[in-house]
């Protein structure tokens, strides 16, 4: 069916421009006042949110804190440098970082999340044959642990940082 036919065939209702105008303008108008509303909203919170005191006091009636444990671990991987950077950029002036502490073969400690090193890391690729056992908590554990490597081994496997 041509372009034509279609339009002769379409039925067109009839509509004063006055009429069009006023639901024009009512759709409008109650487009802004939802937008006031919600702007309205949104200044009061912030007001206040900034009037208030949290209700969680501490002892001393000081501000609580803020503790980021692994960093900002939602995005990036838990206890990383870029988890630890971006939650000391994105938090409140004095947040704490708390990290989990392993203790390397050279007796330097080092934030790293769990146990075995190939839970966290892509250690198993770099040092496929260092895989030891230990009993933890009297059960046989075996993997890669943090105490069989040297900060200088450890370098290879996390970032150029160190």
């Amino acid at each position: 069916m041509s372009l034509a036919l279609r339009r002769k065939n379409m039925v067109k209702l009839p509509m004063n421009s006055s009429q069009g105008n006023k639901k024009m303008r009512g759709l409008q108008a109650s487009t802004r006042l939802v937008c006031c509303v919600i702007l309205i909203q949104l200044f009061a919170a912030q007001i206040h949110a900034q009037e208030c005191r949290s209700p969680w006091q501490t002892l001393n009636g000081d501000a609580s804190r803020v503790i980021a444990r692994g960093g900002f671990s939602g995005m990036f991987p838990d206890s990383s440098l870029d988890a630890y950077t971006f939650a000391m950029l994105t938090s409140v002036a004095d947040v704490v970082l708390w990290c989990d502490v392993q203790l390397t073969k050279d007796g330097l400690g080092i934030c790293f999340p769990d146990l075995t090193m190939s839970n966290a890391s892509s250690i198993e690729g770099v040092y496929p044959n260092r895989q030891k056992s230990y009993l933890v908590n009297g059960v046989p554990t075996s993997g890669l642990f943090t105490i069989n490597f040297s900060l200088k081994d450890l370098k290879d496997v996390f970032c150029k940082c160190f």
